[in-house]
């Protein structure tokens, strides 16, 4: 028996990666030249604000270097006034712990224990954010996708989110100092490349169903990556009060009402759903209603940033309060789903080509 046990031990250091469950506690520190690892988390509080963090590691070209973190936090206030939150740090000046999850970039924080997360942006410069949230349940994780040795792995660590938060930012404007806070609800993203991002993505929704009070019935939640050779791999679940869990397969979704964006880039503003599962099936149509927040990724960059981000791919990122219309068919008969949700639609387009300039002979 001892024998059996070692064999089987020695056999899970040699399983593939794409077998093993991520672990969302610590950044793999990979040394590929385009790996990136990021955890994501988007929060809608009751006082129609939007707050979203990213912890960042990630390896960039010449003369940045390797091993950099960087936290960018957005703070989008109920009259739509974006503020942007940002700190990068190099080798050794950022961290985390090995034995829990607890990842700090500069005063900025993200710790968890359990279900329980917590999130400390800008504890010292006057702009912050404090959270603290609840994600019941294990993770809801989308299939790795490997090509030609490179690889995407993207998991929502934290699916379904309530809890308390605030947060207190600058108005440039007035000059003094704006908050608001409240509950909170949301969902946590946990992301890992290590290649090209246009050569393993081409676009995102994300769909998180909102709870309203007083209001018992399962919300959605939907997530549907297509890859950049067209294949698709798409999550959709209803959860109910009790946090038990539907899962459906067969999904079909088709993108409607077509709007451009800035740099090309395209977004859905209605998404037809139609979904199964053995025991039922789920119909209906979810709208983009009310703006969040648009903004590409090179926005958040400065002057030296964006000098080498040319190279790289364009993220264009469209925010949205959602309102989802689903019929939901058992064999107890048919159920009428209405509610918000709290959206994003990502697109990605490939970096432009640089014109080989030839000189002209004397």
């Amino acid at each position: 028996m001892k024998i059996i046990k070692l064999f089987m031990a020695s056999l899970m250091l040699f399983l593939p990666v794409s077998l093993q469950a991520m672990d969302h506690s610590k950044p793999l520190m990979l040394q590929d030249d385009f790996y990136k690892e990021y955890w994501e988390q988007h929060f809608l509080f009751e006082d129609g604000s939007f707050v979203t963090s990213r912890f960042l590691v990630a390896n960039f070209p010449w003369p940045v270097g390797k091993d950099h973190g960087i936290m960018v936090t957005t703070v989008v206030s109920p009259d739509g006034k974006r503020t942007i939150i940002k700190n990068g740090r190099g080798p050794d000046e950022w961290g985390f712990d090995k034995e829990k999850f607890d990842l700090f970039i500069h005063v900025h924080r993200l710790k968890s224990q359990g279900n329980k997360h917590e999130i400390h942006i800008g504890t010292k410069d006057g702009n912050r954010v404090n959270v603290a949230v609840t994600s019941p349940g294990v993770p809801l994780d989308h299939q790795r996708y490997d090509k030609k040795k490179r690889y995407m792995e993207s998991s929502f660590y934290m699916p379904f989110v309530t809890g308390q938060g605030q947060w207190n930012v600058l108005d440039e404007e007035t000059q003094a100092f704006v908050s608001g806070g409240g509950k909170v609800q949301g969902f946590g993203t946990h992301v890992i490349f290590n290649g090209r991002v246009e050569k393993l993505l081409k676009n995102w929704l994300r769909v998180s169903g909102l709870r309203a009070d007083g209001k018992d019935q399962p919300v959605p939640f939907l997530s549907s990556i297509k890859r950049a050779d067209g294949s698709e791999d798409t999550l959709l679940t209803l959860r109910n009060s009790d946090n038990d869990i539907a899962k459906f397969s067969n999904i079909t979704l088709k993108y409607k009402d077509i709007k451009k964006g800035n740099n090309h880039s395209t977004y859905p503003t209605v998404i037809e759903v139609t979904a199964r599962n053995d025991e039922a099936s789920l119909i209906g149509t979810i709208r983009f209603t009310r703006k969040i927040d648009h903004f590409n990724i090179n926005e958040h960059l400065n002057f030296f940033e964006r000098n080498f981000a040319e190279s790289r791919a364009s993220v264009a990122n469209y925010r949205y309060i959602a309102d989802y219309d689903l019929s939901y068919v058992t064999e107890k008969g048919s159920t009428k789903l209405t509610g918000k949700a709290l959206s994003e639609y990502k697109d990605i387009l490939p970096p432009k080509k640089k014109k080989n300039k030839r000189r002209k002979r004397r």
